[in-house]
């Protein structure tokens, strides 16, 4: 009589786009799917360190870095800015990047949790898209061919304004060379009270995002977003000259 072999180990949970809970439940689920073992990971806005609480670091290196003098410079957690930061080029595997992201936040009830205040006073909101922009810009130059950006964010109101920071991150990852290889959504367990607003004009965005980008292992060539003699927005690709003498990007 032959014996059958069955496995009895339960098969792994997929991975979904959405995940309910908190930045650590987001960074867990996340992880499972893009971060290898044996990973270099920079941390460039570590904070409390609380994207890593539920994670296994110990299957890869997560080296923390914050622009905030009482966090950064203290303990293995380097004092440095997210947009110049001290590593040699490409270094890193996947790079976590969770800037600020409300506008000129005042007095918003956010400040105490996030530092917007210390960080975002007196910024608009395309302020913040450039801040964006260069960290994604410097998280390049660090990160390795076929390496990771994980880029979180969350759309808001500006000026009584829908701005769409979500999009507007893709258009400039992929302007600036990268892949938009997925995206997550974070619906939060505990949100934050909507009281001080007396006539609501949009739909309030409880949720936020956080976008998976790879740097191409080619990168002779790069994909911009340019307007047609239509009006649309449309990707157009490049590619740099590979004769030394000349220099800039050409169409293809």
């Amino acid at each position: 009589m032959k014996t059958e072999l069955i496995d009895t180990d339960p098969a792994p949970t997929q991975v979904v786009s959405i995940v309910t809970g908190n930045n650590a439940d987001l960074i867990s689920e996340v992880a499972r799917l893009y971060i290898p073992d044996g990973a270099r990971v920079a941390d460039v806005t570590w904070g409390k360190g609380a994207f890593w609480r539920k994670v296994d670091t110990a299957k890869f290196t997560v080296q923390g870095s914050d622009v905030a003098p009482h966090i950064g410079g203290h303990g293995d957690i380097v004092l440095a800015d997210f947009r110049e930061l001290p590593y040699a080029d490409e270094s890193f595997d996947v790079v976590v990047l969770d800037p600020p992201y409300v506008h000129n936040p005042g007095k918003h009830m956010t400040d105490a949790r996030y530092n917007n205040a210390e960080t975002t006073k007196g910024m608009s909101h395309n302020d913040i898209r450039n801040l964006y922009r260069d960290g994604m810009r410097e998280a390049m130059r660090v990160l390795r061919p076929g390496g990771r950006i994980f880029v979180k964010g969350k759309d808001e109101i500006e000026s009584g304004k829908q701005q769409w920071s979500q999009t507007e991150l893709l258009l400039d990852a992929v302007s600036l060379g990268l892949y938009g290889k997925d995206s997550f959504v974070l619906v939060p367990t505990s949100r934050t009270a909507m009281g001080r607003w007396t006539k609501q004009l949009h739909a309030r965005k409880v949720h936020s995002f956080l976008w998976v980008f790879e740097k191409p292992t080619k990168t002779d060539r790069r994909v911009f977003q340019v307007v047609d003699e239509d009006g649309y927005v449309v990707a157009r690709q490049a590619r740099r000259p590979k004769h030394k003498a000349l220099g800039g990007w050409v169409w293809v």
